[in-house]
């Protein structure tokens, strides 16, 4: 009885590195950096990975570490309050990238939402634009990850006579490693058939 016990644990330990998982991003990034809007404009001046120790979590902190500069899209991103959608000829946009490690993270808006707030945590004096953009994050270079659904959050705060402001933001993306399809089937086929040579040989035992 040992034997066939023993083979078939030996055929799991054969058939599970088939299973193969597709690299997906997970995890969250933090940043802080200046900026400045209007009532229908944004545009990005400066930014950066930003908030000590945990300001990246999961695959961002296997490359970025606190102080890398992130890239944000050139020219004003235009906004109205509530909810507003990227226009399909240019949809999704890059809205950033940040770069280190030879691995470059972008993430790409399709629709974002905007409103302004006041007197509330990180929005003490005068008014903030808060605006969550939703989109996927892309992983190129040492590893390319797949596209990753996430979202991008930061908070702007405008002071009567200020021309720039400065701005908190965090990422955040839900994406999870799943056995990819073509796996699954091959993996599935080889248990099987050793389900089969284990049957036999228990039958001659």
């Amino acid at each position: 009885m040992l034997k066939p016990l023993a083979l078939l644990a030996l055929a799991a330990a054969f058939v599970a590195p088939t299973a193969a998982k597709a690299d997906s991003i997970t995890g969250t990034l933090s940043a802080f950096g200046t900026d400045t809007f209007t009532s229908s404009t944004i545009q990005f001046l400066s930014g950066s990975v930003a908030g000590g120790p945990g300001a990246t979590t999961g695959t961002f902190a296997l490359y970025l570490t606190d102080g890398t500069p992130i890239n944000f899209i050139s020219g004003t991103l235009p906004y109205t309050q509530g909810q507003n959608t990227v226009p399909p000829a240019i949809s999704p946009v890059q809205l950033f990238t940040v770069t280190q490690n030879g691995e470059t993270f972008s993430f790409l808006m399709t629709d974002y939402n905007a409103m302004y707030v006041n007197n509330i945590p990180g929005c003490t004096s005068g008014n903030c634009l808060d605006v969550t953009g939703n989109g996927f994050f892309r992983g190129t270079g040492a590893v390319n990850y797949s596209d990753s659904p996430g979202s991008f959050t930061f908070t702007s705060q405008l002071v009567a006579g200020q021309t720039s402001t400065t701005f908190s933001a965090s990422a955040f993306s839900t994406a999870s490693a799943v056995p990819e399809p073509s796996s699954l089937a091959l993996m599935g086929s080889g248990v099987l058939a050793l389900a089969g040579m284990v049957r036999r040989r228990m039958a001659r035992v």
